[in-house]
């Protein structure tokens, strides 16, 4: 474990003598991520905030009683130390749906996502129709601001920062006005309660089942939007067939839906995620020397060149993102 004094004298405090505590590997986060197996109990994980907060006013709070309140499996929280930044819940153990089929390509992927699908279905029923009106979640949507912030996120650091392009003033104009299309595109459609995250990497594999992860940012979006980050996940190779029958299966599941509306609207909210993800994946790599988000990126630049190329509506913007996103020629 990395020496930090606060947290040494907080285990030390909390925590049985002989309690190994290990740094586990955390996500884009600010958050760090521990395990703490003490000698003759079971082992918990332990999030340390980067400072102290309101836990009664803390979105962790609001959406975890809510998913667990509708029945969306999510860890138990075991204790809360907001003055020192310190949350712990229960151990899940180390298997995400990602790590489960990267290391077993005979891995029933089908009936993993049939169950993760069910999830979203979940949330989007009885999770939106029982969101309270003061719950964290119904105070932030992606929404037009939101979306397009994301777009100008990936343009920063990934186009400008990664790539190192420079593009002229007409084709920074170009995109602009493409990333204004699309975000406004996604916010006319009815806001249904998404996780925000909802992928392979947030999905653990345990005993009783798929249990999710990741949650403190859930808020209010586009019916497709958790859809398409499960089944265009930026860190998994997805059959097409897959895809195609995890769409068949939730529009099973949600038949209000209007599926040409709804195709359409998955289309655009997965190459919306898929290029705001290659922003994050820029940011990391490029501003913060973390190298291991690279890997992620020729899979998602293949995502959003061949949603580009199938949509005639972005035929006109293709190739300022053939010269400096895809080849990344200045």
């Amino acid at each position: 474990m990395r020496k930090d004094p606060g947290l040494e004298a907080f285990a030390h405090r909390n925590f049985p003598p002989g309690s190994r505590i290990t740094q586990l590997k955390g996500d884009a986060s600010t958050r760090r991520f521990f395990r703490v197996e003490p000698p003759d109990a079971p082992s918990i994980i332990l999030m340390l905030f980067p400072e102290a907060f309101d836990w009664n006013d803390s979105a962790l709070r609001s959406n975890h009683e809510h998913f667990e309140r509708v029945g969306v499996p999510v860890p138990k929280i075991l204790g809360v130390f907001p003055e020192q930044g310190i949350v712990l819940q229960e151990d899940l153990g180390d298997t995400t749906l990602q790590s489960a089929i990267l290391a077993d390509p005979g891995y029933d992927r089908a009936s993993r996502y049939r169950e993760a699908i069910d999830v979203i279905a979940l949330l989007q029923d009885r999770g939106t129709r029982q969101l309270p009106p003061a719950a964290a979640a119904r105070k932030s949507a992606l929404d037009e601001a939101k979306l397009l912030a994301e777009l100008e996120h990936f343009y920063r650091h990934f186009v400008l920062g990664y790539r190192g392009a420079h593009p002229s003033a007409d084709e920074a104009a170009q995109l602009a006005s493409f990333f204004g299309y699309l975000a406004y595109s996604l916010d006319g459609a009815p806001r249904v309660l998404c996780h925000r995250d909802f992928q392979s990497r947030n999905l653990m594999i345990t005993p009783e089942g798929l249990k999710v992860i990741d949650y403190q940012d859930a808020r209010m979006g586009p019916a497709a939007y958790d859809l398409a980050s499960l089944l265009r996940d930026s860190s998994l190779d997805l059959a097409a067939e897959l895809r195609e029958e995890g769409i068949r299966y939730f529009l099973a599941q949600r038949p209000a839906l209007w599926e040409e509306a709804f195709r359409e609207e998955f289309e655009r909210t997965a190459l919306q995620r898929n290029i705001k993800d290659l922003g994050t994946f820029g940011y990391q790599v490029h501003h913060l020397g973390h190298p291991d988000y690279e890997r992620y990126i020729p899979r998602t630049l293949t995502m959003v060149r061949d949603a580009l190329l199938r949509g005639r509506q972005y035929h006109g913007i293709f190739a300022a993102f053939e010269k400096h996103v895809f080849s990344g020629r200045g």
